[in-house]
């Protein structure tokens, strides 16, 4: 890990720069707190520790910590003040510029590293825990076998877009999906076949998408997909090309060749400008899967629109 040393005193600078890079730290070193702002601003994505002099020219200690601590970083940086100041006001003005930790002039060696042993472990706590969040954020909106937006989180995303759909006055295209004969699969191979038919299907769903389209899962075996479009007519083309992708090879699972379908059923939303997301997105999906359902009773494998 980076670790950037702001010092004017010389002496100092080196000998905390051989001392840290005989510990493993990557030292980056600045003689001034402007010098030491360029750096940071330079590395600061791969800076995670700051040891600052209290006293330099161009820019003091304070306003170089303040300005780290206020920084758009991807991680938590240990800042850590070294200084010849003492008194109790000096220490409180430290730590409310935000500082971590607070060591004086002459530094003792070994309580310089066991300081950073303890920020180490405030890094990787936080490093820790920032993760652990990002897993539970996944948790929430994915589905937990396809990996794609679960309902909840596939409703918020198409009010979104339907909101912004709104504002550039272009349709919002819905498909409503769903597997041909699932049951079937499922009575005939077994749960364990039909989640594995369940996961190609999305990723072949996926491979037909745009980047930018919404993909989650409605339910069971059902799908659903949201594409903002300059024209109603490219919605029926995307499940068009959806429906070919599904199902122009068979699904190879397990030593097993299955051939599997889907049904859609299309429509599209257009631009109101009254901002009532709520009921229109309600009203299209209950159209979109009058759509699907048409496509059923017609035969499978097919695209209807609304």
């Amino acid at each position: 890990m980076k670790l950037l040393i702001v010092e004017d005193e010389k002496t100092i600078r080196m000998t905390l720069q051989r001392l840290l890079e005989t510990q493993g730290y990557d030292v980056l070193a600045a003689e001034n707190g402007r010098e030491g702002w360029e750096i940071f601003e330079r590395e600061k994505d791969d800076i995670y520790f700051a040891i600052l002099d209290w006293m330099m020219p161009e820019m003091n200690g304070l306003e170089l910590c303040r300005r780290i601590k206020e920084a758009p970083v991807p991680h938590y940086i240990h800042v850590m003040f070294l200084t010849g100041k003492k008194d109790i006001e000096s220490v409180i003005e430290g730590f409310e510029t935000g500082a971590d930790d607070y060591i004086t002039k002459p530094f003792n060696r070994r309580e310089i590293l066991a300081r950073l042993n303890v920020g180490e472990r405030i890094v990787d706590l936080e490093k820790k825990l920032k993760e652990r969040n990002e897993l539970l954020h996944i948790l929430a909106i994915k589905d937990g076998l396809t990996g794609i937006l679960n309902r909840r989180a596939l409703f918020e995303r198409l009010e979104e877009e339907l909101s912004r759909s709104d504002r550039i006055r272009n349709p919002l295209c819905l498909i409503m999906l769903d597997i041909d004969h699932f049951k079937k699969v499922n009575d005939v191979h077994g749960h364990v076949m039909g989640d594995k038919v369940l996961v190609e299907v999305v990723n072949r769903i996926k491979s037909a998408l745009r980047p930018y389209d919404i993909v989650g899962r409605y339910g069971g075996e059902e799908f659903l997909v949201g594409a903002s479009v300059p024209d109603p007519e490219i919605g029926r083309k995307i499940a068009e090309r959806i429906r070919v992708c599904v199902g122009e090879r068979p699904f190879e699972i397990d030593g097993e060749n299955l051939d599997i379908s889907i049904s859609l059923g299309v429509t599209s939303i257009m631009p109101s400008g009254n901002g009532d997301t709520d009921n229109i997105l309600e009203a299209a999906i209950k159209s979109a899967d009058s759509a699907l359902y048409r496509a059923k009773e017609k035969g499978r494998n097919r695209v209807e629109c609304e």
